[in-house]
């Protein structure tokens, strides 16, 4: 594995490829368990750091952020016979904008950012709406704070120790400005405009209790993409960040599930075996399945 602030993870595998995408003023840091995983089950693997959007580069327009993961995608066609898309946080909405312009294998959605909605969300997010008119607005910041996505509290411990040594976890940064919000916000706004064009087989899995992004957000969407394809995995013991919290290997295991199912079902061969559901307890939070 190779990491970097601003390099991102590649990981050699298989034929299938992978983009993985971070969270708005995150790094690749943040999907670095989930990359290990899913590169040791047969997929090759490409984390990138979006510069105007990842950790300690200046806010570029959402535009920016879209073009660069175009390009990852379109050099990853070159290179495999499939290639899929996992997104968390506001990864997620990007890997939805992507399919909304782009043929994709599969989409993963992981605590989608579809809102800024979260009970832990400061009273102060209206703001946004305002900051034409506050001076020196963009230069304001959003600092994170307890519970910083997870409910876990040992890796929230061990969250809190690298946001002091180094400003940025597993779990994100520890700043986000308002600019970046503002950006993301209108991101957002852009993405839903066209929710219906996205055929792409999709699963989301979202926290019952996300402390950032309301599951109602999700709800939403899911109802109103246009694929045929489509999963929704409530999770009922985490907070935002649940590639790391208390269910993160049901949500290691169950991305690798579909993944692996829409790869076989494009490829009308058996490139992966996959298991079933491996907990009969899941099958509850299995909310609704496309037919």
């Amino acid at each position: 594995m190779t990491h970097k602030n601003f390099g991102g993870i590649s990981l050699n595998g298989g034929d299938q490829g992978l983009l993985m995408l971070h969270g708005l003023g995150a790094s690749s840091l943040e999907l670095a368990r989930l990359a290990k995983h899913l590169n040791e089950q047969g997929f090759s693997v490409n984390a990138p750091d979006l510069q105007g959007y990842c950790f300690g580069t200046p806010v570029a327009p959402w535009q920016s952020w879209v073009e660069q993961t175009q390009e990852h995608l379109w050099e990853m066609k070159k290179k495999y016979e499939t290639v899929s898309v996992v997104g968390v946080s506001m990864g997620a909405t990007l890997g939805l904008m992507l399919a909304e312009r782009e043929p994709l294998t599969s989409l993963v959605m992981l605590s989608a950012a579809l809102s800024y909605d979260g009970w832990a969300i400061p009273w102060y997010r209206f703001l946004l709406d305002w900051t034409q008119w506050i001076p020196f607005a963009n230069a304001y910041q959003y600092k994170e704070a307890d519970p910083f996505g997870i409910k876990n509290d040992e890796i929230r411990a061990m969250v809190k120790r690298m946001m002091k040594l180094d400003h940025i976890s597993e779990s994100g940064a520890e700043i986000i400005t308002l600019a970046s919000l503002k950006e993301g916000r209108k991101f957002i706004q852009a993405t839903l405009e066209n929710i219906s064009d996205v055929a792409t087989p999709t699963l989301f899995m979202h926290a019952v209790d996300d402390e950032s992004v309301h599951i109602r957000s999700a709800e939403r969407v899911f109802e109103q993409i246009g694929s045929p394809s489509k999963e929704f995995i409530y999770l009922g013991d985490s907070y935002h960040m649940i590639t790391i919290d208390n269910e993160r290997e049901t949500v290691h295991q169950e991305t690798a599930r579909f993944l692996k199912n829409t790869v076989n079902e494009t490829l009308d061969r058996k490139a992966f075996d996959v298991p079933g559901i491996l907990s009969l307890d899941l099958r509850r939070y299995l909310k609704k399945q496309a037919p």
